[in-house]
């Protein structure tokens, strides 16, 4: 059985609340019957805690439900610091016997707990995806180390000169005010998060952590430094807290969720929100920079400058990331468009490109007071046609029409367009009625000769009607006058007999038949 199945057999709810009650019970009566060592017990259940809660932290990072595992990993590592400093802090007061009159090492690695956590917080879904943004985010991270050191200790890293921490009271409002600004973060993060988002839970869970953390460390802090007392049982015990309740939180079963929506459903505030996330880090940088400038000036400058820096650059990439997202969409709208205005079986124009063109073409001539000619082509006989051949056949020779009559268009500028069904249409601006005329014969023979099998009355091969209608020396109307007259043309073709060509002139008002 590998770890994660001993962990989920072991870090049930229930075992988890139970074991956080021994713990702290066990401390109690310890407290009582070995009262010289309250000191170094309390520290190692200050260590014993956060540790139960990493299990389980680990534990839920791993399961089914936790799709964002680098908020979970981000967690751990804060854990991990946490952790850390508490064993360092055992250390100096054992072995090393430090004075608890100002920060040590330990302090130094309480601090950068802070760091992880506030990179959790400013996470955001998008950008997680970016490769660069982890190294910014690793810079990030080292510069605060950094700044964090020399302002702890008055002191450039790796420095030969002897170190000058701050005192312990300053230390202890430093903690505070981390602990209050990653609280206050973490509940604008959740502002941020939409109760359908994925890690919500995560920054519910953290919210309440450390809204816990700040308030029971801050009394910890209160009673050992500003009243200048040991810590009693007690305060080791509020401060065990809020380890224990993120142990209880993580392993409760999460609420099962419905799939995340994408951004065009955010609310404002939501979105402003996660895009405002990311500044969050940078005005960190900023002000640890800025704590540093009357006594490190060109190392607190240059701290400002390289937030300044890295906030551009992470900025930049997304504002590149965001017009090549428009670019493509802007393509896949124009190519949408282009699919919408095309017949899916013939590949040519559809109706409503046609009604697009003709009313484009209308304008046109009504401006330039041009010709505008327009063929409606019928195929005679075309439902005897699928009755006898079926309808694919049918679908088939439709495809061959329209390449037929794609083919035999004379200029650029004119267009054949499936009108419906088994007919289709031909608009030609500036073209009067012999020029109209002329293409529609050549439609009809090309039709002809492609032999098509389709045994009528009129022939062996599929035919066509093709109802001609011009309008010319008009100065108004619509186009729907320019329809009705190719489609009274039309039936007049296949009055008389199909498989022939016939016109009318549209004048203002009416339209007159021309033999």
């Amino acid at each position: 059985m590998g770890i994660l199945g001993m962990l989920e057999r072991i870090l049930t709810t229930r075992r988890v609340f139970l074991f956080a009650c021994i713990i702290l019970s066990a401390y109690l009566l310890s407290m009582w019957a070995l009262p010289l060592h309250a000191v170094a017990i309390g520290n190692w259940l200050l260590a014993l805690s956060p540790a139960v809660a990493l299990l389980c932290s680990y534990k839920r990072s791993r399961s089914p439900d936790s799709p964002r595992k680098l908020l979970w990993i981000l967690l751990i590592t804060g854990l991990s610091l946490w952790i850390l400093g508490m064993l360092l802090t055992i250390w100096e007061i054992l072995i090393v016997n430090v004075s608890a009159d100002a920060a040590f090492y330990s302090d130094f690695v309480f601090f950068l707990y802070g760091v992880p956590i506030l990179l959790s917080i400013c996470s955001s879904t998008e950008q997680q995806k970016i490769p660069l943004f982890f190294l910014l985010d690793g810079i990030q991270v080292l510069l605060t180390a950094y700044l964090t050191y020399i302002t702890l200790f008055a002191v450039v890293p790796f420095a030969t000169r002897d170190i000058h921490p701050i005192s312990e009271s300053r230390l202890a409002l430093a903690y505070n005010v981390e602990n209050v600004l990653l609280a206050c973060a973490a509940t604008l993060r959740v502002a941020a998060n939409p109760r359908w988002e994925e890690g919500r839970d995560f920054f519910r869970i953290l919210c309440a952590f450390l809204w816990l953390y700040a308030v029971c460390v801050g009394l910890y802090n209160h009673e050992s430094v500003v009243s200048g007392n040991l810590p009693s049982a007690a305060f080791y015990v509020l401060a065990s807290l809020p380890f224990l309740f993120l142990a209880v939180a993580v392993t409760t079963p999460s609420v099962q969720r419905t799939k995340a929506r994408s951004a065009a459903e955010k609310g404002p505030l939501t979105l402003f929100l996660e895009n405002a996330s990311s500044i969050v880090y940078t005005v960190a940088l900023v002000i640890l920079g800025a704590v540093i400038v009357p006594t490190h000036f060109s190392m607190g400058i240059a701290a400002i400058l390289v937030a300044l820096v890295v906030y551009g650059i992470r900025m930049t990439t997304l504002q590149n990331r965001y017009l090549q997202s428009q670019q493509a969409l802007q393509i896949a709208r124009d190519r949408l468009e282009e699919i919408s205005l095309l017949d899916g079986l013939t590949n040519i124009p559809n109706r409503r490109c046609f009604d697009q063109a003709l009313d484009a073409e209308w304008k046109r001539a009504v401006r330039s007071r041009a010709p505008l000619a327009l063929l409606l082509i019928d195929v005679d006989h075309f439902k005897m046609m699928n009755d006898s051949h079926g309808h694919q056949y049918g679908d088939s020779c439709l495809v061959e029409i329209a390449d037929a009559l794609r083919r035999n268009l004379g200029r650029s500028g004119d267009l054949v367009a499936r009108y419906g069904g088994e007919e289709f249409a031909v608009i030609l601006p500036a073209t009067g009625i012999e020029g109209a005329r002329l293409v529609a014969e050549k439609m009809r023979e090309a039709i002809l000769s492609l032999a098509i099998r389709n045994e009528t009355p009129i022939g062996l091969f599929v035919s066509v009607s093709i109802g001609i209608a011009v309008h010319v020396a008009f100065t108004g109307g619509t186009s729907s006058a320019l329809v009705e007259a190719a489609d009274a043309a039309l039936y007049q073709a296949k009055r008389l007999g199909r498989n022939r060509v016939e016109c009318f002139f549209v004048h203002v008002p009416a339209p007159v038949l021309h033999s």
